[in-house]
C-alpha cells in the first residue's frame, strides 16, 4: 500500500477522528499534487489572459485599427512608437508567442509531470518579465505615456512569474521517484 495512498479504511479512520483534511493528504503526498495542480492551473489560466491581450494588440496592429483605450492612457502612442517592434515584428506578436509557449508548456508539465517543461515555462516568463519591465520603462521614461493593455499584460507576466516561481520550487520540493 506504501505510496499508493490512504485506504478506504484509513481515510475513513482518519476523517473521523478530526485530523485536519490536509493532514490525511500530507500522508500520501495527495496535498501536495493537488496544490502543485492548482498552481498550474492558475498558470494557464494566466497564459490564456496573456494571450488573449496579446493577441487582440497583434490584431489591430496588422488591421491598421485603433485600440479601444477609452480615455485612460495613450495606447496609440505606446503601440506605433519604435519601441513597439523588433525587426519589424510587433512586440504584442512576441508576446502572444511567448503565452502561448508557456500554456503548452504548462499543460506538457501538467500532464506530463515534467519539471523540464515547467522550468522550460518559467524561464520564458523570466526573460518575458524582464522584456516587459523594459518596455514599461520605456513607456514611463522616455515615451511618457501608458497604455492600459500593457499595464494589464505587465501584470498579467508578473503574476504567472511569481505563480511559475513557486510551482517550480514546490516542485523541487517534492520525492523524485
Amino acid at each position: 500500500m506504501s505510496g499508493q495512498g490512504l485506504g478506504d479504511q484509513e481515510a475513513a479512520a482518519l476523517a473521523l477522528s478530526g485530523a485536519p483534511a490536509r493532514s490525511m493528504f500530507a500522508r500520501s503526498g495527495e496535498w501536495t499534487r493537488v496544490a502543485q495542480r492548482s498552481l498550474l492551473g492558475v498558470a494557464a489560466a494566466l497564459a490564456v489572459a496573456g494571450v488573449g491581450i496579446a493577441t487582440y494588440l497583434t490584431v489591430v496592429h496588422y488591421a491598421h485599427q485603433p485600440i479601444a483605450c477609452s480615455s485612460i492612457g495613450d495606447c496609440e502612442l505606446v503601440n506605433s512608437s519604435r519601441y513597439a517592434k523588433i525587426g519589424g515584428v510587433p512586440v504584442a506578436l512576441l508576446g502572444a508567442a511567448a503565452y502561448a509557449s508557456m500554456l503548452l508548456l504548462v499543460a506538457s508539465s501538467w500532464l506530463r509531470r515534467s519539471p523540464t517543461a515547467l522550468t522550460a515555462a518559467w524561464g520564458i516568463a523570466l526573460a518575458s518579465f524582464g522584456f516587459s519591465m523594459y518596455l514599461t520603462y520605456i513607456e514611463l521614461r522616455v515615451l511618457d505615456a501608458i497604455c492600459v493593455y500593457c499595464v494589464a499584460q505587465a501584470s498579467v507576466m508578473t503574476a504567472l512569474l511569481a505563480v511559475l516561481s513557486l510551482a517550480v520550487w514546490r516542485s523541487s520540493k517534492e520525492p523524485q521517484g
